[in-house]
């Protein structure tokens, strides 16, 4: 059995109370992110401005790098005028043909100390 509460009509005015709180609510948090929004800081912006990038080990910042030269190809470039993907093809390429020349760890000559190099005569 329902029991009916309260004055009749009250069901409707919490309905449209909650839909005003609800409207009002949401009309504050589109101000907040409109705020948040026009304050941010353009962090890449200022990493350029600051410098960032220049004179690390000798590379240009990635907004200069030079581009592939391959036709139709626009990512910059990693090795020998080539992209990644365009300089992996042509070395598997040159690796199969067999004209790539593997490259040695390059390494320091061994020092020889002066006691055994004496007693090796």
């Amino acid at each position: 059995m329902a029991r009916g509460r309260g004055r009749p009509g009250m069901g409707e005015w919490v309905r449209s109370l909650g839909e005003q709180i609800g409207n009002e609510l949401g009309q504050v948090i589109a101000q907040s992110v409109q705020r948040t929004l026009e304050s941010a800081i353009d962090v890449s912006d200022l990493a350029r401005r600051l410098g960032a990038g220049i004179g690390r080990r000798g590379r240009k910042p990635s907004g200069a790098r030079a581009l592939c030269s391959e036709a139709g190809c626009g990512r910059p470039v990693l090795a020998k005028g080539l992209c990644r993907s365009h300089y992996y093809r042509a070395r598997y390429r040159a690796q199969k043909a067999g004209t790539l020349v593997p490259r040695g760890r390059k390494r320091r000559p061994r020092r020889t100390d002066s006691s055994t190099v004496e007693a090796a005569t």
